[in-house]
């Protein structure tokens, strides 16, 4: 059986898995959510601004390595930071 977990990453924490779903409009910020399946769970991932950017190069079944590098500071704010590989097998 499946489980589901949210991604809840320290830096340099990294999920290796299959991107299988993207769901938009989710809750009050009518935020991005990425659904990405390792081994027998589901990460499900929160979109932010430059993650959602990354993940625009991304298709449904592609076997991906989300990274979380930290944050930077944006005018007033703290952005968090990603890298995305896509893993051609």
């Amino acid at each position: 059986m499946n489980k589901e977990k949210y991604w809840n990453p320290n830096v340099n924490d990294e999920i290796i898995g299959t991107f299988v779903e993207k769901i938009e409009n989710v809750g009050e910020y009518k935020s991005t959510l990425y659904k990405i399946q390792n081994d027998d769970e589901v990460i499900n991932v929160w979109g932010k601004k430059q993650l959602d950017s990354l993940m625009e190069l991304v298709n449904i079944g592609d076997k991906i390595i989300l990274r979380y590098v930290g944050t930077e500071k944006v005018n007033d704010y703290q952005m968090k930071k990603f890298e995305l590989e896509i893993v051609n097998e």
